[in-house]
Protein backbone atom coordinates (compact mmCIF):
# COMPACT_ATOMS: atom_id res chain seq x y z
CA UNK A 1 0.00 0.00 0.00
CA UNK A 2 1.23 3.54 -0.92
CA UNK A 3 0.05 6.22 1.13
CA UNK A 4 0.38 10.07 -0.58
CA UNK A 5 -0.37 13.99 0.25
CA UNK A 6 -1.60 15.62 -2.76
CA UNK A 7 -2.23 19.73 -2.88
CA UNK A 8 -4.79 19.81 -5.80
CA UNK A 9 -5.77 16.21 -6.08
CA UNK A 10 -7.49 15.61 -9.44
CA UNK A 11 -10.80 15.70 -9.45
CA UNK A 12 -12.08 12.30 -9.90
CA UNK A 13 -9.97 11.26 -6.84
CA UNK A 14 -12.48 13.48 -4.76
CA UNK A 15 -15.01 12.00 -6.13
CA UNK A 16 -14.19 8.92 -5.21
CA UNK A 17 -13.63 9.56 -1.79
CA UNK A 18 -16.98 11.28 -1.47
CA UNK A 19 -18.95 8.94 -3.17
CA UNK A 20 -17.46 6.49 -0.95
CA UNK A 21 -18.48 8.25 2.16
CA UNK A 22 -21.89 9.13 1.28
CA UNK A 23 -22.75 5.93 0.21
CA UNK A 24 -21.55 4.55 4.00
CA UNK A 25 -23.77 6.95 5.08
CA UNK A 26 -26.77 6.06 2.86
CA UNK A 27 -26.69 2.94 4.91
CA UNK A 28 -27.11 4.89 7.99
CA UNK A 29 -29.47 7.40 7.36
CA UNK A 30 -33.16 7.57 7.11
CA UNK A 31 -35.18 7.09 3.40
CA UNK A 32 -34.96 10.51 1.98
CA UNK A 33 -34.27 12.84 -0.62
CA UNK A 34 -31.54 16.07 -0.35
CA UNK A 35 -33.49 19.12 -1.67
CA UNK A 36 -31.57 22.37 -2.04
CA UNK A 37 -33.74 25.57 -0.85
CA UNK A 38 -33.37 29.02 -1.54
CA UNK A 39 -34.67 32.33 -0.22
CA UNK A 40 -34.31 35.75 -2.21
CA UNK A 41 -35.62 39.15 -2.31
CA UNK A 42 -35.15 41.21 -5.31
CA UNK A 43 -35.52 44.82 -5.54
CA UNK A 44 -38.05 46.92 -7.97
CA UNK A 45 -35.67 45.94 -10.95
CA UNK A 46 -35.80 42.27 -10.35
CA UNK A 47 -31.88 42.23 -8.83
CA UNK A 48 -31.20 39.83 -5.88
CA UNK A 49 -30.13 42.05 -2.86
CA UNK A 50 -30.13 39.24 -0.62
CA UNK A 51 -31.11 35.25 0.17
CA UNK A 52 -30.03 32.33 1.62
CA UNK A 53 -29.10 29.00 0.28
CA UNK A 54 -29.31 25.16 2.01
CA UNK A 55 -30.50 21.77 1.56
CA UNK A 56 -33.42 20.20 3.45
CA UNK A 57 -32.99 16.56 4.57
CA UNK A 58 -35.90 14.79 6.01
CA UNK A 59 -36.59 16.89 9.27
CA UNK A 60 -33.58 19.37 9.12
CA UNK A 61 -32.55 22.47 6.99
CA UNK A 62 -28.77 23.22 6.85
CA UNK A 63 -28.03 26.78 5.66
CA UNK A 64 -25.56 27.14 3.81
CA UNK A 65 -25.25 30.86 2.86
CA UNK A 66 -26.90 33.83 3.98
CA UNK A 67 -26.04 36.79 2.39
CA UNK A 68 -27.52 40.50 2.26
CA UNK A 69 -26.19 43.14 0.15
CA UNK A 70 -24.21 45.96 2.30
CA UNK A 71 -27.14 48.73 1.57
CA UNK A 72 -29.91 46.77 2.95
CA UNK A 73 -28.12 45.27 6.13
CA UNK A 74 -29.85 46.52 8.99
CA UNK A 75 -33.34 46.73 7.03
CA UNK A 76 -34.52 43.67 8.81
CA UNK A 77 -33.80 41.54 5.49
CA UNK A 78 -31.93 38.97 7.33
CA UNK A 79 -34.53 38.57 9.64
CA UNK A 80 -37.60 38.53 7.27
CA UNK A 81 -35.18 35.62 4.98
CA UNK A 82 -34.90 33.77 8.29
CA UNK A 83 -38.68 34.19 9.05
CA UNK A 84 -40.01 33.03 5.48
CA UNK A 85 -36.82 29.75 5.69
CA UNK A 86 -38.96 28.38 9.36
CA UNK A 87 -42.35 29.16 8.05
CA UNK A 88 -42.08 27.82 4.47
CA UNK A 89 -39.78 24.55 5.52
CA UNK A 90 -42.22 23.64 8.38
CA UNK A 91 -44.97 22.63 5.53
CA UNK A 92 -42.56 20.53 4.67
CA UNK A 93 -42.22 18.99 7.90
CA UNK A 94 -38.87 20.32 8.93
CA UNK A 95 -38.16 21.16 12.88
CA UNK A 96 -34.74 22.18 13.10
CA UNK A 97 -32.19 24.44 11.35
CA UNK A 98 -28.79 24.32 11.50
CA UNK A 99 -25.58 26.92 10.10
CA UNK A 100 -22.45 27.82 11.15
CA UNK A 101 -20.90 31.33 10.86
CA UNK A 102 -17.47 33.17 11.21
CA UNK A 103 -16.21 35.62 13.80
CA UNK A 104 -16.36 38.40 11.81
CA UNK A 105 -19.80 37.74 10.37
CA UNK A 106 -23.34 36.86 12.45
CA UNK A 107 -23.15 35.24 15.37
CA UNK A 108 -24.85 38.15 17.60
CA UNK A 109 -27.69 38.05 15.00
CA UNK A 110 -28.31 34.52 14.61
CA UNK A 111 -28.39 34.37 18.20
CA UNK A 112 -30.74 37.08 18.34
CA UNK A 113 -33.02 35.04 16.15
CA UNK A 114 -33.28 32.32 19.04
CA UNK A 115 -30.50 29.74 17.35
CA UNK A 116 -28.36 28.29 20.14
CA UNK A 117 -24.30 27.86 19.72
CA UNK A 118 -23.40 24.63 20.63
CA UNK A 119 -19.89 24.73 19.01
CA UNK A 120 -17.28 26.04 17.71
CA UNK A 121 -13.53 26.18 16.11
CA UNK A 122 -11.19 28.48 17.35
CA UNK A 123 -8.05 29.92 14.87
CA UNK A 124 -10.30 28.18 11.70
CA UNK A 125 -9.92 29.33 8.77
CA UNK A 126 -7.27 31.10 10.00
CA UNK A 127 -5.17 32.56 13.53
CA UNK A 128 -7.62 34.86 15.01
CA UNK A 129 -11.00 33.85 13.30
CA UNK A 130 -13.41 31.56 14.95
CA UNK A 131 -16.03 29.63 13.31
CA UNK A 132 -19.30 29.49 14.86
CA UNK A 133 -22.15 26.27 15.01
CA UNK A 134 -25.93 27.00 15.83
CA UNK A 135 -28.99 25.53 15.65
CA UNK A 136 -32.69 26.14 16.47
CA UNK A 137 -35.85 24.37 16.97
CA UNK A 138 -38.58 25.52 15.21
CA UNK A 139 -41.73 23.53 16.12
Amino acid sequence: MKLEFKLNPEQNDLDFIRDGIKAYNRMHLPEGEVNAIGCFARDDGGNVVGGLTGEMFNNTVFVEYLWVDAEARTSGLGSKLIGLLEEQVKLHGVTHLYLDTYSFQALDFYLKLGFEKVGQYSGYPAAGIDKHFLQKQIV
